[in-house]
């Protein structure tokens, strides 16, 4: 997780809970396009360990769903702990399970931001069927969110964790926008490494 001026957990947990509150009440649009391979079970049974390890949480879900690492799979949250001063660079070009994952948008959030560019990128990853991890505000900070499908408006859905907690959000173009921009961590499947 990023932080703007805050790196208190305990501000970073009342700010995750308000946007957890507001995730949920909005929830998910019912019908959704179904471009990804998603799996709700994978989802609730993954858990974010540490208040401030949701950018290797999310990637862990991502690996997850792409079969290419167990269920029992924590292995980049538990040294990154709480790392306060993380961001997508630190996953940037890295190999893991043979994915490799790519970070985009990494600009200044303001007008100029080009958020048209950002939703037709994220919009192709998921007809490839791919999923995105985008960094969402919230409470001060950030928190990363998995992108797994559009609804029936072409609005991106997404899911997180905070804890053993599932959270949903949709309108995420709305939201982006009122950001003035995010960055995202895409990825190149490559091809499944053979069990040892």
């Amino acid at each position: 997780m990023r932080w703007a001026r805050l790196t208190l957990p305990a501000f970073w947990l009342l700010g995750c809970v308000a946007f957890v509150a507001s995730a949920q009440q909005t929830g998910s649009a019912s019908a959704r396009k179904n471009l990804t391979h998603f799996s709700r079970q994978i989802v609730d049974r993954h858990q974010q360990l540490y208040d401030m390890s949701c950018i290797p949480m999310s990637i862990e879900l991502v690996l997850k769903l792409l079969d290419r690492v167990p269920a029992s799979y924590y292995d980049l949250q538990n040294p990154w702990k709480n790392k306060s001063d993380g961001n997508f660079s630190n996953f940037d070009g890295k190999t893991i399970a043979g994915v490799t994952f790519h970070k985009q948008f990494g600009l200044e959030r303001n007008q100029q931001f080009p958020l048209d560019k950002l939703f037709e990128t994220i919009d192709k990853e998921l007809k490839a069927g791919r999923f995105v991890i985008v960094s969402l505000a919230s409470g001060g900070g950030w928190h990363m969110y998995v992108i797994y499908d559009e609804d029936a408006d072409g609005d991106f859905l997404a899911v997180s964790k905070a804890g053993a907690n599932t959270m949903e959000a949709s309108h995420l173009k709305r939201t982006i926008k009122q950001m003035q921009g995010t960055d995202i961590l895409t990825y190149d499947p490559g091809r499944p490494i053979p069990n040892s």
